[in-house]
């Protein structure tokens, strides 16, 4: 009696189990069949039992989402005409940005590398600097020369004018470096057309083999950094290199142009006692247009503020190189000139 009872107990729990087995098996598959692949796509691996977050949003779309709109270049604004070597740069891209203008539009030539555009302009630069220099074989007339000094866009050399006997001093620049055209022709430019007592005499220039030679006048007392280097400069003799220096940079002020690198090494004296400035290279020509420059441009040690943080600045960064230049005179250096470049700034 014992024993049918228990069978009877055990086939009625064989019986809910197997109940309960069979509703779970039924729910799983369901699932499974729901996410299934539909009949015909290729055989692989399963797909997972739910979509990706991806495949979610995809569905949420709409199928007729329109593609993003094609934002075209602005053109660019053409700066006003300027001697600094930024400008000279977009100056001499003008002309390759018109003839890009005025092509068909099936001609394309926004395919241009950036390096057949770079020496697009400095072919530019270089016919520029062709049109300003003179003709003719300057090693006939120059002779005896002696390296006075280099720096960084070349080396200084004295030599002898055949035509004259006089002394001049001649600056030889190589023209292989990314904008060192724009620079000679910055120089060339400033010094032809600015004739003054305390600007340097421009003579003349010659293209030699690759290089710019740039004929000047001979100061026999060298440069203001060789003479601080030598001998301690009185309080009157300071006052008198910052007199004559003023007055040069008033005369380029008030021609609107900035001399950006006003150092004792581009300030030449003579024996005489005259003292004039040189080295126009990364000087800036201003305009009623543009009255003001930004770009970073000089030596460390003797630059202004602003020129330094890249502000909009004007001629008045000059007169605070020149008292830089006073504070080197008294104390044989610069302001922190020993300092990493870096920690300088």
């Amino acid at each position: 009696m014992i024993g049918q009872v228990c069978a009877a107990v055990c086939t009625v729990f064989s019986v809910a189990y197997s109940g309960y087995f069979l509703t779970h098996l039924t729910r799983h598959l369901t699932r499974g069949w729901r996410h299934a692949r539909p009949l015909g796509s290729p055989a692989g691996s399963a797909p997972p039992l739910a979509p990706s977050l991806a495949e979610e949003e995809a569905e949420e779309e709409p199928n007729d989402k329109k593609p993003p709109s094609v934002v075209h270049p602005q053109p660019e604004r053409a700066e006003p005409l300027s001697l600094d070597a930024r400008s000279a740069v977009q100056r001499a891209a003008a002309p390759a940005r018109s003839a890009a203008a005025s092509t068909p539009p099936h001609a394309s030539t926004s395919s241009s590398s950036p390096a057949q555009q770079l020496e697009m302009r400095e072919e530019q630069s270089l016919r520029r600097l062709r049109s300003i220099v003179s003709l003719g074989e300057p090693r006939r007339k120059y002779s005896a020369f002696e390296e006075l000094g280099r720096g960084g866009f070349g080396a200084v050399y004295k030599a002898l004018d055949a035509s004259t006997g006089q002394q001049v001093a001649i600056k030889k620049m190589a023209l292989q470096e990314e904008m060192s055209e724009e620079l000679a022709v910055n120089e060339i430019v400033v010094m032809r057309d600015s004739r003054n007592p305390n600007i340097v005499t421009y003579l003349d220039s010659y293209l030699v083999d690759g290089e710019l030679w740039l004929a000047m006048e001979f100061m026999d007392g060298g440069t203001l950094y060789d003479v601080l280097g030598a001998v301690y400069l009185e309080e009157g003799q300071i006052g008198a290199v910052c007199r004559e220096c003023l007055q040069g940079l008033h005369f380029l002020h008030s021609r609107r142009v900035i001399h950006r690198d006003v150092k004792s090494c581009n300030i030449l004296v003579s024996m005489d006692g005259s003292v004039k400035l040189a080295d126009f290279g990364l000087c800036a020509q201003l305009t009623p247009e543009r009255d003001k420059c930004s770009s970073s441009v000089g030596t460390p040690s003797w630059m202004a503020p602003e020129v330094v943080r890249g502000e909009a600045y004007g001629p008045k960064v000059d007169i605070w190189s020149l008292g830089i230049v006073g504070l080197e005179m008294v104390e044989g250096e610069a302001p922190y000139q020993r300092e990493p470049r870096l920690r300088l700034r």
